[in-house]
C-alpha cells in the first residue's frame, strides 16, 4: 500500500474517534453533571519496509490514545427544588450506593424514594459522611441543606452528605453518564478524601459543561475534513488505476 493510502486511513481512523466523541458530548449536553469528554493525540511513526526508497520506509501518521475530561464547573441553574443541590467547585462528587459498591457523582438531581429515602435520579441511595443512606419521614417539614453539606430539617439535624475528592480525578473510570468509580490503593480501598466544606449550592442543579456550539462547529470540521480525505483516497486510487492499465498496455 502507498504511504498516501496509509496516513489517509490514519487519518479517517482518528476523525471516527472524534465524531463518536462529539456525539457523545451532544448527546448528553442536557444531562446533569455531565463533563465533556475530550481526546489525546499522538504522532506514530510506522516501518513500511515496502517502501522503494529508504526516506519512505518511515511515516508519521496520528494516533488517539486516550480521552480526558474537562473538569471545569457546568452552569449552575437555580430550580428551588429543595432536594436539588449542586457542587459550586471542581473536582468534588456525592457519594452514593450502587449494586457495584460506592460510587461518586456531581448529578444532585435528588428526590425521596416511597419509604423516604434520599436517592439519584438512577434510584442509588445517597450516602452521608457516615457512609450511611439519609432517611426523611412526613413529621420533618422543610429540608435544608447547608454550603458544608449538612442536613437539617423542622426537628433538627438529619445528617451531612459525603462530598469527596480524588488527588488526580483524570485516574476515575467512567462507570455511566454521570457516574465515576473512584481508584484503589493496594487493599482494594477507594482513594478518596473527604470534604469538609465542598462549596453545595440548594435548589440548583450543575448543568453539562459541553458548548454545544463549540461542538457542533467541531463535527461540521470533522465532517468536511473526513470527506476531504476520502476524495483524496479516492483520487489515489484513480491514479494507481491509470498507472497500471497504462502499464498493461505499455507491455503488451
Amino acid at each position: 500500500m502507498e504511504n498516501v493510502s496509509y496516513i489517509a486511513l490514519s487519518r479517517q481512523k482518528t476523525l471516527r474517534s472524534m465524531m463518536n466523541n462529539l456525539s457523545q458530548n451532544m448527546a448528553n449536553m442536557n444531562t446533569t453533571g455531565y463533563k465533556e469528554q475530550r481526546m489525546m493525540f499522538t504522532d506514530w511513526i510506522a516501518k513500511n519496509k515496502d517502501a522503494p526508497f529508504r526516506g519512505e520506509r518511515e511515516i508519521s501518521l496520528v494516533q488517539d490514545i486516550s480521552q480526558y475530561r474537562n473538569t471545569t464547573v457546568g452552569t449552575i441553574e437555580h430550580t428551588d427544588r429543595p432536594l436539588d443541590v449542586a457542587l459550586s467547585r471542581p473536582d468534588m462528587f456525592f457519594a452514593i450506593e450502587t449494586p457495584t459498591g460506592v460510587q461518586y457523582t456531581r448529578s444532585g438531581n435528588f428526590s425521596l424514594d416511597p419509604g423516604g429515602q434520599l436517592i439519584t435520579n438512577d434510584g442509588y441511595p445517597v450516602l452521608s459522611d457516615a457512609g450511611q443512606p439519609l432517611f426523611f419521614n412526613e413529621a420533618d417539614g422543610q429540608i435544608e441543606i447547608k454550603g458544608d453539606g449538612t442536613i437539617s430539617t423542622d426537628i433538627g439535624q438529619i445528617g451531612k452528605l459525603q462530598v469527596v475528592t480524588v488527588e488526580n480525578v483524570q485516574e476515575m473510570t467512567v462507570t455511566g453518564n454521570t457516574l465515576y468509580q473512584a481508584p484503589e490503593d493496594e487493599n482494594n480501598q477507594d482513594l478518596v478524601e473527604l470534604v469538609e466544606n465542598p462549596g453545595i449550592v440548594q435548589g440548583a442543579l450543575e448543568k453539562s459543561n459541553v458548548n454545544p456550539i463549540s461542538a457542533m462547529t467541531q463535527m461540521i470540521d470533522v465532517l468536511r475534513t473526513y470527506q476531504s480525505v476520502s476524495r483524496s483516497l479516492e483520487s489515489e486510487n484513480e491514479r494507481m488505476r491509470n498507472m497500471i492499465n497504462k502499464l498493461g498496455d505499455v507491455r503488451a
